[in-house]
């Protein structure tokens, strides 16, 4: 890959810009269409930018964007063993897998700020932030197998918004854009927000069976599966959906949260 012309943003900018007009106009995306992996119009952004910054393999062939909704991303194998294959991949960054959650609390921070990286030696270091569901093209990967046979490391992306070339965590890195999709598929990509609103005539559980009253319109944040497989619903069959609210502590700036398991027909998905 050749990394040492500068991306022109403004020229980018204006493409993009003039794409979205253009396309969403005349070519509307299906629902199925978008469920399946990245838009049309994410597909022609991440082909300019190989044009525009000439962006090639290893091999020093000219690198093909493509969809992959079938990887299951976040450095998980899709073969077992077998270190996945991100390059060329048109993905978004998105907040990673993990429950280190405490500065979302309040969902006051949306949209979702995420660290991105450069390498400084034999380490890497902060080196910047972009925002969750951020559309990007996987150029280059340093990865290795970790824990759990998960892989772990770091992705080198072309941001589609901007042309900016970066380093991702890939526990950050989906292929599909979850937030096309009903709510019982997105939470299988990760953590997303919900409002709760009682349709169903179902309060929600606790996980002691417990049901109880919750306001319409609370906040809940979904977990993700490797999350929920922690926790089993008391009622799988009325409320098999597992999210957490926050509420305020008796001290200002703090907070607890509270596990509660719902029905799918009670939560629209927000972010």
């Amino acid at each position: 890959m050749k990394t040492e012309a500068r991306p022109d943003r403004r020229r980018l900018g204006a493409l993009t810009a003039a794409l979205v007009l253009l396309l969403s106009a005349c070519l509307p995306v299906q629902a199925e269409e978008a469920a399946g992996g990245p838009d049309f119009i994410t597909m022609i952004m991440a082909e300019d930018a190989v044009r525009q910054y000439d962006l090639r393999d290893a091999e020093g062939n000219t690198l093909t964007p493509r969809t992959a909704p079938e990887m299951k991303g976040r450095g998980n194998p899709d073969v077992f063993g077998e270190e996945p294959d991100y390059r060329g991949v048109v993905g978004y960054m998105v907040l990673q897998s993990s429950w280190d959650m405490s500065r979302f609390s309040t969902f006051a921070s949306s949209p979702w700020v995420l660290p991105v990286y450069e390498q400084n030696g034999r380490r890497w270091k902060v080196a910047g932030d972009m925002q969750h569901k951020t559309p990007v093209l996987v150029v280059d990967q340093r990865i290795k197998e970790g824990q759990g046979h998960k892989f772990v490391g770091y992705l080198q992306v072309v941001r589609l918004d901007s042309g900016e070339q970066c380093w991702i965590d890939v526990t950050q890195f989906v292929t599909v854009p979850y937030w096309t999709l009903g709510l019982e598929q997105a939470v299988q990509y990760g953590y997303c927000i919900a409002v709760y609103s009682n349709q169903s005539g179902i309060d929600p559980t606790d996980r002691k069976g417990t049901r109880g009253k919750l306001a319409d319109d609370t906040r809940v944040l979904m977990c993700d599966p490797l999350f929920s497989l922690r926790y089993i619903s008391p009622d799988k069959e009325n409320n098999p959906l597992l999210g957490i609210i926050f509420r305020n502590g008796d001290t200002e700036g703090t907070y607890y949260r509270t596990f509660l398991f719902f029905n799918a027909e009670d939560l629209t998905l927000i972010y």
